[in-house]
C-alpha cells in the first residue's frame, strides 16, 4: 500500500522536534530528546506525540565517490556475483562502519552483455546535472547501463514504513530483447511487498509519470516482517538511468517515559533533584534524608534538610553551607564555607573537629568571620598533625559544621544548631611503624610524603589531572578526555593533557587504530597520504598527489594534455606522440613533422625532410630519383630537355623522346631510330625501317619500287642487270622491244616474229613502272 508523507526532517534535526541531533539524545525520534541517565528511556514524552523513529536510512552521504569517474568492473563479466569497490571509483556497496547510515550490496547477473566491465556511470554520485538535485544532501545512488541485470540490496531492517526517492530517466526503453525492466520489492522474513514491477510492460508508455522527475514512494511494510529493499534494474544505455535517495525505513515511537531521570534509586515524583548527578545510588551513606539529592556535592547540608536546596531566609543559618573538602600529601585541608542566601550572614563560622586525639591541634578548632556577603564564599584551610597513637590502619572521621553566632536562644555561638555539616573519612597507613610525623613515606609505597599526592594511600601516589583520583585508579590521568588505554593504543602521553590522539578525519578513532585515517575511503596500507582526505595516490611518486598533480605519471606531459592527446596519463611509459619535439602532440599539432607544411597537405606528415610525392609511389620528391614516375630519371629528363629534346622531372606527360627506346633520348642518341644508321647518315633517322632515299623523292629505299628515280622498277633493273641505285644506269634494249636486254632472247634489231611485239612489251614495261612509281 501506498501512502502519502507528513514527515519533514532537516538535515541537522533528522526527527524533526527542535533539537540539533548534536543535542538529542534520541535524534530519529521526535516524541523525545534527554536520557539523562543513558538507560534508553526518555526522561520525558512530548504530550500527545504519536511520531515516527527512523529506524534506518541513507542518501548516500557515507559512502565514497569522485565526480565524472566511472565504475568498472575488473571480473568476468560472465559470471554471476557480488560486485565491490574499486580504488578512486565511485561506490557501489557500503558497509556501516562508521556514520549513521546503512550499508548495501550489489549483485551482478548476466545475460550475454558485458555488464559493467566496460565502465559505466554505475554508483554513489553526487553530478547532479540529470536530475537537477538529490532531495536530500548532496549524494544520490545511479543504476544506467547495466549490460545485464543488477540488484542493489539494503541491509535488513524492521520497520512499519518505508519511503525513498526515485527518478526513472526519460528516453526510449527497450521492450525486446535485451528487455529494460525495473522491480522494486521489501522481501520480508512474513511476506515479500511489490512497490513497482514494469516487467512485461513498456516504460515509456505504461510508467510515463515516473519519467524525467523525482517520485517519492511510500510504502507500509509492516506485516512483512524483518527483510530487506531490493532495487533490480536492467539497462543497456547510459541514458537509460535510475537514480535513488533518501532512503528510510521508519515505525510508529515506542518509546516509554523514565521515571527516575537520574537513576539514583529515587522516583523523580519523590526526587528533589530529579536530574541530578549520574552514577551513585540514594541511601544512609550517600543521602541522609533520602530526598535523592546527593549529600557530597547537591545536598552540602549533609541531609539535614536545614540549608543547601532548602534555605531559609528567615534564620542565617540555614544560608551557610559547607563544600570542597580537599587534603593534600602534607595533611593540609581545606573547605569552602559558603553564603547560598542573596543577603550578608554576620559573624558566620566553621567548627573543624576530628574523631580521634592523635590528631593534633585539630579538635574543636573554629574560624570566624566578621561577614560573608550574599552569594559569596570564603576558603578555610588547617594543618593536620598526628601523635604516636595515630598507628597503621587507624580509621579517622573530620567533621566540618558551620554555624553563625547567633544561631542559639541566646545569640550566642552554639554548636547545636549547625546548619551544614561535612564529615570525611580515611584510613591513616603507617606500614613502617615509625610513626607519621617522622615517617617520610607514611604510605611506604616508595614515594616520599613530600612527592605523594596520596601519602596515606600506598596503592596511589600520582593525580597527574588533580581531580582527586590516583592515577593508578583514574582511568583518565590526563583528563583530555581520552581514556589512559586509548591514549597507549593511539601513540599520545596519557600523562600530558596537551598529547591527545591524532584524528585526522574526525570520526572519533584515532589515527593509529583508524584503518582510513583521513576518511577518503582508502584504507591508509593503500593511501599514499593516509592523513589528507583529498589525496590518496601518488602515481609518479612526487610527493604531489594525483588529484592536485597536474602530471600524475611524471612523463613531462600535464595529464589534460594526455586526455587531448590519447595517452595514460597514470602510465610514465605512455606518452603522447610528438615527432618533431615541440611540445605539441601529433593529434593536436596541424603540423607533426615541422615542416612548415600542414600535415593535411603533407604527403608524409612524420618525416620532416619530404612533403610531396607525385608520382604516389611513397618516396617522397626530395629522395625520388623519378618524381614524376615516368621511367626517366630526374637528371636524365632535365639534360635532355637542356640539350633541346623533351622532358620534364615533374611532368609524367612530358618525357624525353626515344624512338627507338633504347633508354637513351633522342637529344643525346646517335642513332635515334635505332636502325644502325648514325642520324648524320640516316635519311630517316626516325624511322627504323628506312635509312636511305637516293632518289631523294622521300620515300625511303627499303620501300621505294625505284630507288634511283630512273622510272625502271628495282626489281626490274636487277633483273635487267641494271643498278636500281644509279640512275644513270638504265636496262638496255638494242631491239627496242620493250624486253631488257638481259630477258630478251631475241635481242636483234629486225625479228622475224610477230612485228610489233617488242614495242608492246617495252610499252607494258614502262607503263607498270610508272603504275609502280605513282603508288
Amino acid at each position: 500500500m501506498l501512502l502519502a508523507s507528513t514527515y519533514v526532517a532537516s538535515a541537522t534535526d533528522t526527527d524533526g522536534d527542535g533539537t540539533d541531533d548534536t543535542n538529542d539524545d534520541f535524534p530519529n525520534d521526535p516524541c523525545a530528546d534527554t536520557d539523562t541517565d543513558s538507560d534508553g528511556m526518555p526522561d520525558n514524552l512530548v504530550p500527545g506525540c504519536s511520531g515516527t523513529n527512523i529506524v534506518a536510512h541513507t542518501s548516500f552521504e557515507d559512502p565514497f565517490t569522485v565526480s565524472s569517474v566511472k565504475y568498472t568492473d575488473s571480473g568476468d563479466e560472465s559470471i554471476d556475483r557480488y560486485l565491490w569497490n574499486n580504488l578512486n571509483q565511485p561506490h557501489v556497496s557500503h558497509n556501516q562502519t562508521i556514520g549513521g547510515e546503512m550499508g548495501f550490496s550489489l549483485y551482478y547477473e548476466s545475460n550475454g552483455g558485458v555488464g559493467l566491465t566496460d565502465g559505466d556511470y554505475f554508483g554513489t554520485v553526487n553530478y547532479s546535472g540529470t536530475v537537477g538535485n538529490f532531495t536530500d544532501g548532496n549524494n544520490g545512488y545511479q543504476m544506467s547501463d547495466v549490460d545485464g541485470v543488477t540488484t542493489l540490496i539494503f541491509d535488513s531492517v524492521d520497520a512499519d514504513y518505508l519511503t525513498f526517492d526515485m527518478f526513472l530517466q526519460d528516453t526510449s526503453y527497450e521492450t525486446s530483447t535485451p528487455i529494460d525492466y525495473l522491480v522494486i520489492s521489501f522481501n520480508g522474513s512474513l511476506s515479500e511487498v511489490s512497490i513497482l514491477n514494469t516487467t512485461g510492460f513498456d516504460i515509456d508508455s505504461d510508467f510515463q509519470s515516473y519519467l524525467g522527475n523525482w517520485t517519492s514512494m511510500v510504502t507500509d511494510i509492516s506485516s512483512a516482517g524483518a527483510g530487506v529493499l531490493e532495487v533490480k534494474f536492467s539497462s543497456n544505455a547510459a541514458t537509460e538511468s535510475l537514480f535513488l535517495d533518501n532512503i528510510e525505513f521508519t515505525s510508529s515511537s515506542q518509546l516509554v517515559e523514565d521515571d527516575d531521570d537520574d537513576n539514583d534509586g529515587v522516583l523523580d515524583d519523590f526526587d528533589s533533584c530529579p536530574i541530578g548527578d549520574i552514577g551513585w545510588i540514594s541511601d544512609n551513606s550517600t543521602d541522609a534524608d533520602s530526598d535523592g539529592c546527593r549529600d557530597s556535592s547537591e545536598d552540602p547540608d549533609g541531609g539535614n534538610n536545614q540549608g543547601g536546596n532548602n534555605p531559609d531566609s528567615q534564620d542565617d543559618s540555614h544560608c551557610l553551607t559547607v563544600s570542597n573538602f580537599t587534603m593534600n600529601s602534607t595533611y593540609f585541608v581545606t573547605i569552602d564555607i559558603v553564603n547560598i542566601c542573596s543577603d550578608a550572614i554576620q559573624y558566620p563560622g566553621a567548627n573543624a573537629s576530628a574523631d580521634h586525639n592523635g590528631v593534633i591541634g585539630f579538635y574543636n578548632y573554629t574560624n570566624w568571620f566578621y561577614v560573608i556577603e550574599g552569594n559569596a564564599s570564603y576558603n578555610l584551610g588547617w594543618q593536620l598533625s598526628f601523635d604516636q597513637s595515630v598507628i597503621d590502619g587507624t580509621t579517622i572521621t573530620l567533621e566540618f559544621a558551620a554555624s553563625v553566632l547567633n544561631c542559639g536562644a541566646n545569640n550566642s555561638w552554639s554548636h547545636e544548631c549547625p546548619n551544614s555539616v561535612l564529615s570525611h573519612q580515611f584510613i591513616f597507613i603507617d606500614t613502617d611503624s615509625s610513626g607519621n610525623n617522622s615517617d617520610l613515606d607514611d604510605d611506604d609505597d616508595g614515594v616520599n610524603n613530600s612527592e605523594d599526592a596520596f601519602p596515606l594511600d600506598p596503592n596511589e601516589w600520582d593525580d597527574t589531572d588533580n581531580d582527586g583520583i590516583g592515577d593508578n585508579s583514574d582511568g583518565d590521568d590526563d583528563d583530555d578526555g581520552y581514556t589512559d588505554q586509548v591514549e597507549g593504543w593511539c601513540g599520545s602521553d596519557p600523562l600530558d593533557v596537551n598529547s591527545v590522539p591524532t584524528d585526522s578525519d574526525g570520526d572519533g578513532e584515532c589515527d593509529a587504530m583508524d584503518a582510513d585515517g583521513d576518511n577518503d575511503g582508502v584504507d591508509d596500507g593503500d593511501d599514499a597520504f593516509p592523513n589528507d582526505s583529498t589525496e590518496w595516490v601518488d602515481t609518479d611518486m612526487d610527493g604531489w598527489g594525483d588529484n592536485a598533480d597536474y602530471d600524475d605519471d611524471g612523463d613531462g606531459w600535464m595529464d589534460t594534455d594526455e586526455d587531448s592527446c590519447g595517452s595514460d596519463s597514470m602510465d610514465s611509459v605512455s606518452v603522447p606522440a610528438d615527432s618533431d619535439s615541440d611540445g605539441e602532440c601529433d593529434v593536436m599539432d596541424p603540423d607533426d613533422d615541422n615542416d612548415s607544411v600542414v600535415d593535411i597537405d603533407d604527403a608524409f606528415p612524420l618525416d620532416p625532410s619530404e612533403s610531396s610525392d607525385l608520382d604516389m609511389d611513397g618516396i617522397g620528391n626530395n629522395a625520388d630519383d623519378d618524381i614524376d614516375g615516368d621511367g626517366w630519371a630526374n637528371s636524365v629528363e632535365e639534360e635532355c630537355a637542356g640539350a633541346g629534346g623533351e622532358g620534364d622531372p615533374n611532368s609524367a606527360n612530358e618525357r624525353p623522346s626515344d624512338i627507338d627506346g633504347d633508354g637513351d633520348c633522342n637529344a643525346f642518341d646517335p642513332d635515334d631510330d635505332g636502325d644502325g644508321v648514325a642520324d648524320g647518315d640516316d635519311a630517316f633517322p626516325l624511322d627504323a625501317t628506312e635509312w636511305l632515299d637516293t632518289d631523294k623523292d622521300g620515300t625511303g629505299d627499303n620501300t621505294d619500287p625505284d630507288d634511283d628515280g630512273d622510272m625502271f622498277a628495282d626489281e626490274y633493273e636487277a633483273e635487267c642487270n641494271s643498278d636500281p641505285l644509279d640512275s644513270d644506269s638504265s636496262p638496255g634494249d638494242l631491239d627496242d622491244d620493250g624486253i631488257c636486254d638481259g630477258m630478251d632472247d631475241f635481242n636483234d634489231i629486225k625479228s622475224d616474229n610477230t612485228p610489233g611485239f617488242g614495242l608492246i612489251s617495252a610499252i607494258s614495261v614502262l607503263a607498270l613502272a610508272a603504275l609502280t612509281r605513282r603508288d
